[in-house]
């Protein structure tokens, strides 16, 4: 891809929610992102927290592949995008620091 092209793509205006997921409370929010989950039978997929701006924070349920990982993300984000609003993006749970030692010796990892 050409620097022009890049520095285009990287100018180009990120989707913000409208007002009618604004309007939605907490509840409406919440489920309906879950009506899009159980719809893509993404069940290791657990909401976290929704946000105004369209954060939607999930977690996990259990281990999935780094391989498959990325894609099931995509596909999810995609889906909510089309299903629900725009605006809306996927972030995932941040998790610890599960290092025994570490921890132990009183390091902090600053994320």
């Amino acid at each position: 891809m050409k620097s022009s092209a890049l520095y285009l793509a990287a100018m180009a205006d990120t989707p913000v929610v409208t007002d009618s997921w604004i309007a939605m409370d907490d509840a409406q929010r919440k489920a309906s992102v879950k009506e899009v989950i159980q719809a893509k039978q993404c069940e290791v997929c657990e909401v976290v927290s929704i946000k105004n701006d369209g954060q939607v924070i999930i977690r996990f349920t259990e281990p999935v592949d780094v391989s498959k990982r990325g894609l099931l993300l995509l596909d999810l984000e995609e889906a909510l995008k089309r299903e629900i609003d725009q605006g809306i993006t996927v972030w995932v749970e941040a998790l610890g620091d599960k290092n025994s030692l570490r921890n132990l010796r009183g390091i902090e990892v600053k994320s």
